[in-house]
């Protein structure tokens, strides 16, 4: 039986992104729902059983809070971040948030994003090479999160620092999805700094509140609730993480693609309209999160496995984004592919609530690269993320035709 065949387990897979895409589709053939005999979780590597799992908050839990002792700056951070939380608790502080971070307020943010962008590549006209990640994809988002938020972008730094505690969580190369209480520990004084931060600038917008994003969520209200000081923190720290982990990652894999397809860069470059739907192409092929995890309520049987209550279920979205039984050629770029139900930004109650402005600045980030480069490929030097934690790249030299 495949439960007992040595070399399936995560800890058996090495750190390099063909290797992995290789294990998820051997797994997705063979053994679509298997324990790991090292970490004790399920994984789960099918887009039907992937879809089933994230559909269904009851049966499986996000809030994984007890399964590591959570040092205290952790467990101060926490108190807001819904995105690992069951209902009633995640209804409620959803919705709180969605008063304050309303589509109105992401549209209003569309001429930011283009004067950010068009200020950051203005920085590096005319260069024969362009290292995209630091000149383009790492500040455009924490650039716009320093404009919602209202706070330096000087202190820009201190927020990828933050944000890179908040997302690896001390994890390091370890092949583990769920990090352990001394991996907490190894970033917990980042945490701390940033907690110091952000309640500090909280406090300072309770006396005097203005349009910013803060003081929008400090004065939302429903049902005569609202958010306490620590809970506004949370959403703060996952701005910090969405924003630097959705968009740096998702537009360095974009303009990866693109530069190893230059007919599709063309074709984009004439046709601006057809950009947002290769950014789900971009999300569906190269989504920036590799899996995302559950734990049962119950026993459940899922893909003919029984899987006992109280497991931890490791949804590998990016398997199943590449599942050929969902997205025929599954292995291909198609930038117009459609229906395309990736599950890259989630499903269910807990679908991405910064979807809107990842989206938005993908769009302009996209149409303004191809606009000022006539052409371009890659440069030597390409440096990616462990797939194991996050695909993406570190370093994305880039070699541009500018247009005049």
């Amino acid at each position: 039986m495949l439960d007992t065949v040595p070399g399936l387990d995560l800890s058996d897979q090495p750190a390099g992104y063909e290797a992995l895409k290789s294990w998820w589709a051997h797994m997705r053939e063979h053994a679509p729902i298997r324990r790991d005999s090292v970490l004790g979780h399920w994984h789960v590597f099918r887009h039907a059983d992937a879809t089933a799992v994230l559909t269904d908050h009851e049966t499986y839990s996000s809030d994984l809070r007890d399964l590591v002792v959570q040092p205290e700056q952790f467990a101060i951070v926490a108190r807001g971040a819904f995105n690992g939380f069951d209902p009633p608790d995640h209804r409620r502080l959803r919705g709180l948030v969605s008063k304050a971070f309303t589509p109105r307020v992401v549209e209003a943010l569309e001429p930011v994003v283009r004067r950010i962008t068009r200020e950051l590549l203005d920085e590096v006209r005319g260069r024969p090479e362009v290292e995209l990640i630091d000149a383009l994809a790492y500040p455009l988002p924490l650039a716009v999160i320093a404009e919602l938020l209202r706070v330096p972008l000087s202190d820009r730094e201190r927020f990828r620092r933050w944000a890179d505690a908040l997302f690896y969580q001390g994890r390091g190369d370890d092949p583990v999805i769920i990090p352990t209480e001394e991996m907490l520990r190894s970033v917990e004084p980042q945490i701390g700094e940033m907690n110091a931060y952000f309640l500090d600038v909280i406090a300072h917008r309770r006396q005097r509140p203005g349009d910013d994003l803060i003081s929008k969520l400090l004065l939302a209200e429903d049902e005569g609730q609202r958010l306490v000081d620590e809970e506004v923190l949370g959403v703060c720290g996952f701005l910090l993480v969405a924003g630097h982990i959705t968009t740096t990652m998702v537009l360095g894999n974009a303009v990866h693609l693109l530069a190893t397809r230059p007919d599709v860069a063309a074709a984009l470059r004439a046709e601006p309209s057809a950009i947002p739907a290769a950014v789900e192409e971009v999300l569906r092929l190269r989504g920036q999160l590799p899996a995302t995890a559950r734990r049962t309520t119950r026993e459940v049987t899922l893909g003919g496995q029984v899987i006992p209550a109280g497991d931890v279920v490791l949804v590998w979205v990016a398997s199943a984004n590449l599942d050929e039984r969902q997205f025929p050629h599954a292995d291909e770029f198609r930038p117009g592919r459609h229906p395309n139900r990736h599950l890259a930004l989630g499903r269910g109650i807990h679908f991405c609530i910064g979807a809107p402005l990842a989206r938005l600045e993908q769009k302009v980030a996209l149409e303004a690269l191809l606009a000022d480069w006539s052409d371009f490929r890659l440069g030597d030097g390409v440096e990616p993320v462990d797939p194991r934690q996050a695909i993406g790249l570190r370093r994305l030299p880039i070699r541009p035709v500018w247009a005049r």
